[in-house]
C-alpha cells in the first residue's frame, strides 16, 4: 500500500488550505467572463476556456454520463430522461449536452457500473461509491479536479462544501488531490434524542427527566406502574428494534448517554482513529440493558421485532420511551391518532456521569461524482453543481419547477431527482435554517425565513398547533420541538460526526461478517443468553477476523 492514501479524516490542513482560497477571479456567483488559458497540467488539452462559474460553452461540448434512473418516475408533459428541464438548463445556459452512455435501475447501477470498471470502459462523468472511489483512484483513472474546484466553484458551492469542516473534501481527496465531487448531506438530523410520552408521565406522577437516572427510574415505572391503567402488565419501559441502531427505536442513543459510540469510527487522545463499537463504554452501557431486561424493563421479544412491529406497540400503548431522530413525531402520529391524549415530548440525552453526552452520527458525503481521466473540460462538474446550488438553495430557488412540476393529471412530479450533480444542505446550512425558523416563530414573522435554505415549509404549521392545538399539525410541530432540541444541545462538539468516510480493502470484504457478528454478540448480551464478560471476547474476535487489519488501513499515513 506503499505510496498510497486512504480517505481518512485525521487531517484537513492539504486541502482546506487548496480550496478555501480562491486563486484568480471569477471563482464567485458573478458573471465574470475572464479568458484564461488551460495550464499544461490542467487537462489534456491547452485552449481557451472562461473561468466563470456559469459561463457558457461555445460551440457547446457534449457530456457523456451513467446514471441511473428508477422506472417509476414520471415526467411532465413532453418530457423524459433524455430531455427535461435540468438537461435543458445545462445546454441553454452552460451550454453542455448531456448524452447517456447507459443508464441502470437504481438497484443495479453499482453491479453494472463495476462491470465498467472491471473493462474500462467509462463515461465522462458518473456517480460512484466510497469503495469505488477509492479503486478508480489507486488505479488512476480520475481527472484531478483541484485546480478547476478553485477556479470555477462559486462562493455558494465552496460554503456548501466546507459545511462540515472540509470532511467531505478530504475523503474526495488522494495524495493531495481533489478526484471527486461530494455529495454532501447533513448528519447533524441523524441526532438522536430521548422521547418519552409524557402523558404517562403525569399519570404516574413522574418528573420529566433530567438525568439518566431519572430515565432508568422512568422506565422502571413505565414497566411496573402499569401506564395505561388497564391493569395488566404489558407495559415496557424503553422500545428497541432488532436492528439495534437507526434512527427509530434505537439504542444509539441510549450508548450515547454513556460515551459510547456504536459503528462510528472516532478518534483517541493521540488522533488516531478507533472503532467505537469495541470501547469500554460500550460493555458499560450493555451492562445496564441487560439488567433492565432482566427486569422486565425491554420487550423480551425486541430479538425478533423490526421498526414496523415496534411501532405496532407504540400504537398499542406497550411503550412510552424510545430513543429516535428529530423526525420520530411522523412515526408516532398514527399512534397519536389512535389513542387520543398520547403526548411525545424531545428531551436532549443525558449522560452517565453529567458531563454532556455528545451525539454520534454518520459522514456528510453521501456519494460521489467523478470526471474520467482525461476528459477535456473535467470543469463542467463544478459548473453543474453551481447550477444545482444556485437553482436550489441560492437567488435562483424561486423557480420552483427545478424541484416539483405539475403533471398532466395534477399530481406532483419530482424533478429535482433529475439533477446530475447534486448535494444537499450541510450540517452548517442546517443549523443556520433551524436558527431562523426558530426566530420567525418567536416573532410570527414568515419575513424572518428568507435567507433559510431549508425547513421553511414547517413554520406555517408549527405555529397554527403553537397557536390553536390543531392536531392536523402535530406532527410538524413536534418535529420542530426536535428541532429546538438539535440546535440547543447537539450543535458544534456535541455532534460527533464519524471520522472516517471511504471504506478499505479489507473493510469491503469483511464488514458484512463484522456487523454481524457485533449485532448478534449485542443483542445476546442484551437478553442474558451470554455474561457481559462475553464483550472482551467479541473485541478479540472482531479484530481477528478483519477489524485490526481495518484499523491499520484506515490510519495508515
Amino acid at each position: 500500500m506503499k505510496g498510497k492514501r486512504w480517505a481518512v479524516l485525521t487531517s484537513y490542513g492539504i486541502v482546506l488550505s487548496l480550496l478555501l482560497s480562491a486563486c484568480s477571479p471569477g471563482t464567485g456567483g458573478g458573471s465574470n467572463t475572464e479568458k484564461a488559458s488551460r495550464p499544461p497540467d490542467e487537462g489534456q488539452h491547452s485552449q481557451q476556456y472562461e473561468a466563470d462559474p456559469f459561463g457558457t460553452y461555445d460551440p457547446p461540448v457534449q457530456l457523456h454520463i451513467a446514471r441511473p434512473v428508477d422506472q417509476s418516475w414520471t415526467y411532465p408533459g413532453g418530457d423524459s430522461i433524455e430531455d427535461n428541464i435540468w438537461y435543458r438548463e445545462y445546454r441553454n445556459l452552460l451550454g453542455i449536452e448531456i448524452i447517456h452512455d447507459w443508464t441502470a435501475l437504481p438497484g443495479e447501477y453499482n453491479r453494472k457500473l463495476n462491470v465498467m470498471i472491471a473493462l474500462g470502459s467509462l463515461p465522462e462523468m458518473f456517480s460512484v461509491s466510497a469503495a469505488q472511489l477509492k479503486g478508480l483512484a489507486d488505479a488512476d483513472q480520475l481527472e484531478d479536479l483541484t485546480k478547476v474546484y478553485e477556479r470555477y466553484a462559486s462562493d455558494r458551492t465552496k460554503k456548501l462544501q466546507m459545511g462540515d469542516g472540509g470532511a467531505a473534501l478530504a475523503s474526495a481527496t488522494f495524495n493531495g488531490k481533489l478526484l471527486a465531487i461530494p455529495i454532501v448531506n447533513a448528519p447533524i438530523y441523524e441526532a438522536n434524542l430521548l422521547w418519552v410520552r409524557t402523558d404517562w408521565l403525569e399519570r404516574l406522577g413522574l418528573p420529566e427527566p433530567g438525568t439518566l437516572e431519572e430515565v432508568f427510574a422512568i422506565a422502571e415505572a413505565f414497566a411496573k406502574e402499569d401506564p395505561d391503567g388497564n391493569n395488566q402488565a404489558d407495559t415496557f419501559g424503553l422500545a428497541l428494534n432488532n436492528y439495534l441502531y437507526g434512527g427509530f427505536a434505537s439504542l444509539t442513543g441510549f450508548f450515547n448517554a454513556f460515551h459510547a459510540y456504536p459503528q462510528t469510527w472516532i478518534k483517541d487522545g493521540n488522533g488516531q482513529v478507533i472503532y467505537g463499537s469495541i470501547q469500554p463504554e460500550m460493555k458499560h452501557a450493555l451492562g445496564k440493558l441487560q439488567e433492565m431486561y432482566k427486569t422486565g424493563q425491554l420487550d423480551r421479544e425486541f430479538g425478533v421485532k423490526d421498526s414496523n412491529q415496534v411501532m405496532e406497540d407504540i400504537t398499542g400503548n406497550k411503550l412510552g420511551m424510545t430513543f429516535g431522530a428529530n423526525w420520530n413525531p411522523y412515526v408516532f402520529l398514527d399512534a397519536v391518532r389512535h389513542n387520543p391524549g398520547m403526548e411525545w415530548k424531545p428531551f436532549p440525552v443525558p449522560s452517565v456521569d453529567g458531563m454532556p453526552a455528545k451525539a454520534s452520527v454518520g459522514f456528510s458525503a453521501s456519494g460521489y461524482v467523478v470526471v474520467r481521466k482525461g476528459f477535456e473540460h473535467p470543469e463542467a462538474v463544478v459548473k453543474m453543481l453551481n447550477l444545482h446550488e444556485e437553482v436550489v438553495h441560492g437567488a435562483r430557488r424561486g423557480e420552483g419547477e427545478f424541484i416539483t412540476m405539475e403533471g398532466d393529471g395534477g399530481e406532483r412530479i419530482n424533478t429535482s431527482r433529475l439533477s446530475i450533480v447534486q448535494s444537499g444542505v450541510s450540517n452548517e446550512d442546517v443549523a443556520e435554517s433551524l436558527s431562523l425558523l426558530r426566530e420567525a416563530i418567536q416573532n410570527e414573522d414568515e419575513s424572518l425565513l428568507k435567507d433559510a435554505l431549508t425547513e421553511t415549509d414547517k413554520y406555517g404549521p408549527a405555529l397554527d398547533y403553537l397557536n390553536t392545538g390543531n392536531m392536523e399539525n402535530w406532527d410538524v410541530a413536534h418535529q420542530y420541538f426536535g428541532f429546538e432540541i438539535t440546535m440547543d444541545h447537539y450543535s458544534g462538539d456535541r455532534l460527533l460526526m464519524t471520522a472516517f468516510g471511504g471504506q478499505t480493502p479489507t473493510m469491503t470484504e469483511k464488514w458484512a461478517m463484522l456487523d454481524r457478528l457485533e449485532k448478534e454478540t449485542f443483542t445476546k448480551i442484551i437478553m442474558g443468553a451470554v455474561s457481559i464478560d462475553e464483550f472482551d471476547s467479541f473485541v478479540k474476535e472482531w479484530n481477528r477476523l478483519g477489524g485490526k487489519a481495518i484499523l491499520e488501513e484506515i490510519n495508515e499515513p
